[in-house]
């Protein structure tokens, strides 16, 4: 690994980042929230400052991209999301936020987590909520798709960039060349979000509140300026415009803009979403006729119970209403839900339902295979058979996945919350859902939280966004015995 590289690199993308805070500065001068404008500009000045100064550190030669290999790429990735989210703070804390809040709040943005320390949203400006929402929207796709677009020169070298940002078990190129991919990506993501703020508006949201929900809905991050979510609206139309875009944000954006280009076979030979749009629907009946026994009318049992199918499904975390007040059988379709995320390639959080497929037939052909040990049996997606690393990688993601969620749940409770508090707050952190149970339940707040509980959750959301592995491989001794600051040469440099 070649520490100059990683620091020039990440330097780059920092001070890139840095302008997306002149947006709510804007936002905030136009309400006349000055203090909090002069905030934003001071974290303009230091966000800029600083990926300057690490841009300069790396020395000259150092952000040679075309040179970037896979451990440097995960390396800048892990490194630019805990810059970025530690900068992305600084407006939290000018606003009154403690560092830990701050930085809770900040990585919940930008890991398009939701989850909120947030209390009393009357003592917030409309500046702060527009930055909640603009950082799950830069997350929702990942900033580093994002800078692979724009930035012409990480076109080539950028690859390991794009890829360790989305670590999913299958990676589909649009175009022959990354950065178009990553253009394309992002102009089917701007489209969506337009789209949604259109319909929302014409539903009766005010102007700020519809830009708001469209930027953190397909980001599937479900921050609100409402405290009361979606819910606050009290509206059945805009509870199924949420739920139809939280739907899109979850499915795959590689199949999505193939469709959209023309093509009526992608959504018919994707398995992946046949089996996404499987699950939101047995869900969704399920909690339907649970929540017409409770005595909900029919018409609205099946909105809240799609509603939160999707949200929970999406790891959006919006509530059109307080779920925490539902019966346990309800309770219990969602928390199963927090487990399987949405689509690979898609802005939602969560293991993603191709992982579960595959672990599923890996299973399967384990259990024949005890029949007939000498057989040959392929794990197949689609037409496809999936390399036997393929399969391995799943096997590990999902073990350490399972371990970090439970090594979460153990700390939370261990410091003082309930238990299902604590098993919910872990997996609404590293799956970035949002909101849990109990104390952390939709029309709460994580505020009350101890702050090591607090820090153990930041942790996760930032290794749940990256997909565990990217972070978590940084915690051998490996990598960093093998780094230097200068360039490696020789066989295997950098790998």
């Amino acid at each position: 690994m070649r520490l100059a590289t990683v620091v020039q690199i990440t330097g780059t993308l920092v001070r890139l980042f840095a302008p997306a805070l002149l947006a709510p500065a804007g936002v905030a001068a136009l309400y006349r929230e000055w203090d909090d404008a002069v905030g934003f500009l001071v974290a303009f000045v230091v966000t800029g400052l600083v990926g300057t100064a690490m841009r300069r550190a790396g020395g000259p030669g150092s952000g040679d991209v075309e040179r970037v290999r896979h451990v440097d790429g995960m390396a800048i990735v892990a490194a630019t999301w805990l810059v970025i989210a530690n900068l992305g703070s600084i407006p939290y804390m000018w606003a009154g936020l403690g560092v830990i809040d701050a930085l809770f709040e900040s990585m919940s943005g930008i890991t398009t987590t939701g989850a909120t320390v947030f209390t009393d949203f009357g003592a917030f400006g409309h500046g702060v909520f527009f930055w909640r929402a603009l950082t799950q929207w830069l997350g929702g796709i990942g900033v580093i798709a994002l800078f692979v677009a724009v930035l012409p020169r990480l076109a080539i070298g950028g690859r390991e960039l794009f890829f360790a940002e989305a670590a999913g078990p299958t990676n589909e190129k649009l175009t022959p060349q990354l950065r178009q991919t990553a253009i394309a990506l992002w102009r089917l993501y701007i489209g969506l979000t337009v789209a949604e703020a259109i319909a929302l508006l014409i539903a009766g949201m005010p102007l700020f509140d519809a830009v708001c929900h469209a930027l953190t809905t397909m980001a599937a991050g479900g921050f609100s300026p409402n405290a009361q979510s979606i819910a606050g609206y009290d509206s059945v139309a805009i509870d199924w415009i949420v739920t139809v875009f939280m739907f899109a944000a979850g499915a795959n954006f590689a199949m999505q803009y193939r469709t959209v280009r023309g093509s009526r076979v992608a959504i018919a030979q994707d398995e992946e979403f046949r089996t996404y749009g499987a699950v939101a629907l047995i869900a969704i009946v399920v909690l339907c006729v649970f929540l017409f026994r409770t005595g909900i009318g029919a018409a609205d049992a099946l909105r809240q119970a799609a509603f939160q199918v999707v949200s929970i499904m999406t790891t959006t975390g919006y509530a059109s209403t307080d779920f925490q007040l539902w019966g346990d059988q309800s309770k219990m379709v969602l928390l199963l839900l927090m487990f399987v995320g949405g689509c690979a390639g898609s802005a939602a959080g969560g293991p993603k339902v191709v992982r579960h497929l595959l672990m599923a037939r890996l299973t399967i052909r384990e259990l024949r295979r005890t029949l007939h040990p000498r057989s040959i049996l392929p794990v197949k997606l689609g037409h496809r058979v999936v390399p036997e690393q393929i399969l391995r990688a799943v096997q590990v993601f999902m073990l350490f996945y399972l371990l970090t969620f439970a090594v979460g749940a153990a700390i939370v409770v261990a410091l003082g919350a309930d238990l299902l508090t604590g098993i919910t707050a872990s997996i609404a952190c590293l799956g970035n859902i949002g909101p849990g149970f109990n104390a952390v339940g939709p029309m709460a707040s994580f505020a009350d939280l101890h702050p090591i509980s607090k820090v153990v959750l930041t942790l996760e959301m930032w290794i749940g966004r990256l997909e565990v592995m990217t972070v978590l491989v940084f915690f051998r001794l490996e990598p960093w015995r093998a780094a230097r600051w200068g360039a490696i040469h020789g066989p295997g440099a950098g790998s």
